[in-house]
């Protein structure tokens, strides 16, 4: 397995550090990703994207993660991965033709209060239930919610759909800031994305978890450099806080924790391009970053001081992201269970 980038990907890099160096702000980031194209990235190529795939949007996702931009990328994202392993004949071509126009597709994972997912009949194309809080909902066009057919597609514009605003964990900082949203549908009429396909459902939260995945290993990783930066820089009886030895260990076991996420998350993203499954890689990344990363972001925190908790400095925004990856990809006992199951079953 070869891990290295390849040209295309190298590119996609590139161009989303160039878009980010010019120092967007989060109400700004959006509309300069599409300008540059790199929303249309996994969007097949007939309708108008870029027919790329899972190592590509997650670059970019974990781009935006170590800038901590709290963007509609990942959802759409998700949503391009979904439209590109949709079933033969299922017609998304509006769909796909609004997303690469910058219309935004919330995606929910979960059912909300429920042990199951709805039921949905192929032959009925209409949803009822209570779904879990999606990303920049508020702003949405369409909706991606799991049922027991696997992912289903929901035209917002229409009768039988509900939202509650949900603010995210930053929705106290700017009156601007992106709503989430919980969904209510009743008799929804909805198109299945994955009819026919064995595990769609899993299939669905995999290609879920991956893009988060990716953005939580960037959300770590620009907290660990944001922290070794401060560590360099500040003195202490004459000398760097880097060169204390208590520091300097708390910020190697960081360093040791954003590698791996980083590197799992790279696997993860090559195994779906090449067809495979990494459940089990994904479950217990994600339970690692729920218990483990939570540590490492408060550690954060802790090294840079009363700086940290500061909201003119950009520390919290990393801490209250990675809590929002939490909630939308459920904690340490939702994937640890996720992980045992998948265990007890090979």
């Amino acid at each position: 397995m070869d891990f290295e980038l390849d040209e295309t990907q190298r590119a996609v890099h590139e161009a989303v550090h160039g878009v980010l160096s010019r120092g967007p702000v989060p109400a700004t980031a959006w509309r300069m990703l599409q300008d540059s194209g790199v929303h249309a990235l996994a969007i097949p190529e007939r309708y108008g994207g870029a027919g790329l795939g899972a190592v590509e949007v997650g670059i970019v996702a974990q781009a935006l993660g170590e800038a901590a931009l709290n963007s509609p990328y990942v959802s759409a994202g998700i949503a391009a991965m979904v439209a590109s392993r949709t079933a033969t004949g299922v017609d998304i071509g509006d769909w796909c033709k609004g997303m690469a126009d910058g219309e935004l597709t919330a995606v929910s994972v979960r059912a909300a209060g429920q042990r199951g997912v709805p039921e949905l009949a192929p032959e009925s194309r209409r949803v009822t239930g209570r779904f879990g809080a999606a990303q920049h909902a508020r702003d949405a066009r369409w909706l991606v919610v799991p049922t027991t057919a696997g992912p289903a597609l929901v035209d917002l514009a229409q009768d039988g759909v509900s939202m509650t605003p949900v603010h995210c964990s930053l929705g106290t900082e700017t009156p601007d800031t992106p709503v989430d949203g919980q969904f209510e549908l009743t008799e929804a009429r909805c198109t299945p994305l994955f009819t026919g396909q064995p595990d769609a459902l899993d299939l669905f939260e995999e290609l879920h978890g991956a893009v988060f995945l990716s953005y939580a290993s960037g959300l770590l990783k620009g907290a660990l450099r944001l922290t070794a930066d401060h560590l360099g820089a500040r003195k202490q009886f004459g000398r760097p806080l880097a060169t204390f030895q208590a520091a300097a260990q708390e910020i190697a076991d960081i360093y040791v924790l954003a590698t791996a996420l980083e590197s799992v998350a790279l696997y993860c993203n090559w195994t779906i391009d090449n067809g495979g499954r990494p459940t089990t890689e994904l479950a217990a990344a994600l339970f690692m970053f729920a218990g483990e990363g939570r540590a490492a972001m408060q550690m954060c925190h802790h090294l840079h001081g009363g700086l940290g908790v500061d909201i003119t400095y950009p520390m919290h925004r990393y801490f209250s992201s990675a809590k929002d990856v939490v909630r939308h990809c459920g904690g340490e006992r939702h994937n640890l269970r996720r992980l045992g199951t998948r265990c007890s079953s090979d």
